[in-house]
């Protein structure tokens, strides 16, 4: 058998294995081409991370699995996790999408419960574990994914400028885990911040202190300012 993880980081590159498995890493969207699908002429492909669509020919023509980290149908649409970490939400589900036309509205092979706490490192690496665990368990037992059904729920991707912290509506929690779940090292993704005078505030690593929160801080001067 021969499978493609489509990934945007090296995570699954660099951590996952599966005996009597052709496993081939394609981490750059550039090399995501339909020529370089068929020479590889793949089982399954896998998406455990990827924010961009998969063109409608590879899907027809290949089976692709995604995962997503919402109880689908609701939570569909981009930055679940921080989308459902502001709103309050402490626990959630990884769902394994076949994806069809629909965005996240695949039917489901596999639904496993999924806290929320921690940072967002710690978050992502233990949904990356659990995923690889989802990976191996279909590639062993594919069996026959199952319709969504309940009403629909979308979330719109975050963007840049909503990772700014807002001090003056923020109640202490909501800025405990707006700064949590933004504290990433991934490429292009912002953690929380405040700009103040010529200077940005960036925010990490935070702890709650009692009725305080302790947080590691960076400070950078903005560009074009004195």
């Amino acid at each position: 058998m021969k499978i493609i993880i489509v990934n945007e980081n090296n995570y699954f590159k660099k951590n996952f294995k599966i005996n009597n498995v052709k496993c081939y890493h394609i981490n750059d969207k550039k090399n995501f081409t339909l020529k370089k699908i068929k020479k590889i002429n793949p089982n399954i492909l896998f998406f455990p991370h990827w924010h961009w669509k998969v063109d409608k020919k590879i899907i027809e023509k290949y089976l692709c699995i995604g995962f997503h980290c919402a109880p689908l149908p609701k939570g569909r649409g981009g930055s679940p996790i921080q989308n459902q970490i502001i709103r309050g939400k402490k626990n959630t589900e990884i769902c394994a999408i076949k994806f069809n036309n629909i965005i996240d509205g695949g039917p489901v092979y596999i639904r496993k419960k999924f806290k929320l706490n921690g940072n967002a490192n710690e978050i992502f690496l233990r949904l990356y574990k659990d995923i690889s665990k989802m990976i191996n368990r279909l590639v062993k037992n594919l069996t026959t994914p199952i319709a969504q059904k309940g009403k629909v729920e979308f979330l719109k991707r975050r963007t840049p400028e909503q990772s700014e912290i807002d001090f003056k509506n923020f109640s202490i929690e909501k800025i405990f885990n707006h700064i949590r779940m933004l504290d990433l090292d991934f490429k292009n993704f912002p953690k929380a911040f405040v700009n103040i005078g010529s200077f940005k505030i960036i925010f990490s690593n935070i702890k709650k202190e009692k009725k305080n929160l302790v947080s590691k801080v960076k400070i950078i001067r903005l560009k074009n300012k004195n």
